[in-house]
């Protein structure tokens, strides 16, 4: 609906959990390729794979890790005494990722992100929360998704869950496309007028939330004058 091109050498960046992509890095050795995400998306968008519990060491398989609410703070560790906390290594990868336009190869952080629902590291918000009695207390981020927000906290960022209906394929794939402009051009005039237009496009869709939705992340790209 929203007539986005289809680019071959300019497309937005976006971290993908590496599992969704099909590759056999859970904790059971396993994947769990999402369709929409590895054929579809990739029209769009350019993907950068992670998996952050590999990315800091943890082997394939592994025994599986928990959030765990304690006196000090949430942990995610393994609750047998497996895999020590690991609450700290999942931030610094994640500081890793947001913090790239600093290193020698000056690679920027992505434009949105795509992360493993319910997952301990890379679950956005909906990741089960435990006591230390193993019952849950609640939802949370893990811990990989919840160091990104801190840093990026405008990024769009999803799980695969939320990719079930077209419309919603087709708001992700806008706001990533929004941030990026935003990033790449600021407030100039160039990007006033790219979001002008969009603002148009989005105006002519049937459904009031949608307009609603995607006319709250435009307005985060246009200065207010």
């Amino acid at each position: 609906m929203l007539d986005l091109p289809v680019l071959r050498d300019d497309k937005p960046r976006v971290g993908v959990s590496a599992c969704l992509l099909g590759r056999l890095v859970r904790y059971n050795g396993e994947a769990k390729r999402h369709g929409t995400v590895a054929d579809v998306l990739p029209r769009w968008l350019q993907f950068t794979e992670y998996c952050p519990e590999v990315a800091i060491g943890l082997p394939v398989p592994r025994p599986p890790v928990d959030i765990i609410a304690t006196e000090t703070g949430q942990q995610i560790r393994n609750r047998d005494g497996l895999v020590a906390d690991i609450t700290d290594a999942l931030h610094a990868c994640a500081d890793d990722v947001c913090q790239q336009n600093a290193r020698t190869d000056k690679t920027p952080p992505p434009d949105g992100m795509i992360l493993k629902a319910r997952s301990p590291s890379c679950g956005p918000g909906n990741t089960p929360l435990l006591n230390t009695n193993g019952q849950q207390i609640g939802i949370t981020h893990g811990g990989f998704a919840a160091r990104l927000k801190t840093h990026c906290p405008d990024m769009p960022m999803v799980h695969e869950e939320q990719l079930v209906r077209a419309v919603d394929i087709e708001v992700f794939v806008l706001r990533v496309f929004l941030y990026r402009e935003q990033r790449r051009w600021g407030n100039d005039g160039k990007n006033v007028a790219w979001c002008r237009d969009m603002r148009a496009r989005i105006m002519t869709l049937p459904s009031t939330d949608i307009r609603a939705r995607l006319l709250q992340q435009l307005e985060k790209q246009v200065t207010k004058k």
